[in-house]
């Protein structure tokens, strides 16, 4: 052919070029149209061609009368007309010339068809091919769009982090030294003649002495979380044996237990784990905490568990699991992880008297952040297995500490 034409249907359905051969330079391809003109009516060949979906030629158009074309473009006498459809839906049409006049054949004809067919195929595949690229842009897009929604998140997040941090060691280091102030003070006044005399007042003392107790324990855990978070705290490593730190524990909380008639029972298995590699001293505030936990959340009349084993963990080689099981109002699965980040409280605070020991009640939420702590201090790991929270089945808790084994 001497020249073509590709004709496409943009999102109107009017035909626009999208692509052309061996027409003359800078042409105008907004007027480039072929017509047939009868005087009542103009038939466009795009609509005709389109319509009949068969190949239209004419052998000389010179002879046709009322042929319509662009001036700019000459005269080519061959035109052939192919639609350009795929299942049914037409797409375009494909127009090629030549200057002498009868110049295509029959079979040039049919194979030029079976090429449209195939033409059409080509386009309708770079058409999905676009869409899915176009699709894929948008969706790289909204990604780097939500990924960069997930940075700032993250940083706010973390500074929101540092900032609590930061609170707590402030706080801690502020009410330490008016906290040592008081209690020296309360001490005098315990060991005041007048003060012992007179029932009322040291009762009184007493109290305040207590309410001291109780802050300088919530102070110490803010220090100790602050310095688990710097990590400050290095483990004074060696070779522990649990039983007896556990046989502490229990003889500390004796009489609290007694009161709120809770039974806490050291399993016979806790004399069968192998000594850890652990600070003692560490690993019995880890112990600690993990247990008030378990009082606070365990009603009157409950029964804690403590018992032990000697697992191969897969990333830390053989440990020493200490599991610690109650029949409290256990913990839903959705807060089986935040539990142990700091300042996390289960339910509504202002619901909560504030107490180590008494059932649900409050605290700073530092507890099992400290022990979590001082469980990576140790390259251990800790969790709790509980089905769900209610506090009419009682479903309860087993909190699980795994540290290696001294070697």
């Amino acid at each position: 052919f001497d020249r073509g034409v590709v004709f496409l249907e943009d999102v109107n359905g009017q035909p626009y070029v999208a692509a052309h051969s061996g027409l003359p330079p800078k042409p105008r391809l907004d007027d480039l149209h072929y017509a047939v003109d009868k005087g009542d009516q103009m038939d466009d060949m795009y609509n005709a061609v389109a319509n009949m979906r068969e190949a239209i030629q004419i052998g000389d158009v010179s002879r046709m009368q009322g042929w319509r074309q662009p001036d700019w473009l000459p005269l080519d006498l061959s035109w052939l007309g192919l639609p350009l459809f795929y299942q049914d839906k037409i797409m375009g049409m494909l127009v090629v010339t030549r200057a002498e006049a009868w110049a295509f054949k029959r079979d040039a004809a049919l194979v030029s068809k079976a090429f449209a067919v195939q033409a059409a195929i080509a386009l309708e595949n770079a058409h999905l091919y676009d869409e899915v690229n176009k699709f894929n842009e948008m969706m790289e897009r909204m990604v780097a769009e939500k990924v960069e929604e997930l940075n700032s998140a993250y940083l706010a997040l973390e500074q929101h982090d540092q900032n609590k941090s930061k609170f707590i060691n402030v706080a801690a280091h502020e009410l330490r030294t008016p906290l040592t102030v008081i209690k020296g003070y309360l001490g005098m006044l315990t060991g005041d003649p007048a003060i012992q005399s007179n029932a009322t007042l040291l009762k009184a003392v007493h109290g305040v002495l207590q309410g001291s107790d109780r802050l300088h324990q919530i102070v110490n855990s803010m220090l100790d979380v602050a310095r688990l978070e710097n990590q400050v705290v290095v483990p004074h490593i060696e070779p522990v044996n649990v039983g007896p730190i556990l046989r502490i524990l229990q003889k500390e909380y004796a009489d609290d237990l007694a009161a709120r008639h809770l039974t806490l029972g050291l399993d016979a298995s806790i004399g069968g784990v192998p000594p850890l590699l652990a600070d003692p001293e560490l690993l019995q505030k880890a112990f600690d905490q993990v247990l008030v936990n378990a009082i606070k959340f365990t009603p009157d009349g409950g029964t804690i568990t403590i018992s032990g084993a000697r697992v191969d963990d897969e990333r830390l080689g053989a440990c020493g699991e200490i599991r610690v099981k109650d029949t409290g109002i256990g913990i839903d699965p959705a807060n089986h992880k935040i539990i142990f980040d700091k300042l996390h409280q289960l339910g509504k605070v202002e619901f909560h008297s504030s107490s180590r020991i008494n059932f649900k009640g409050g605290g700073p939420g530092l507890g099992l952040a400290i022990a979590a702590g001082i469980v990576r201090a140790h390259q251990g790991k800790i969790w709790v297995e509980s089905p769900g929270s209610d506090e009419e089945k009682l479903p309860g808790s087993t909190f699980c500490l795994r540290i290696p084994l001294a070697k």
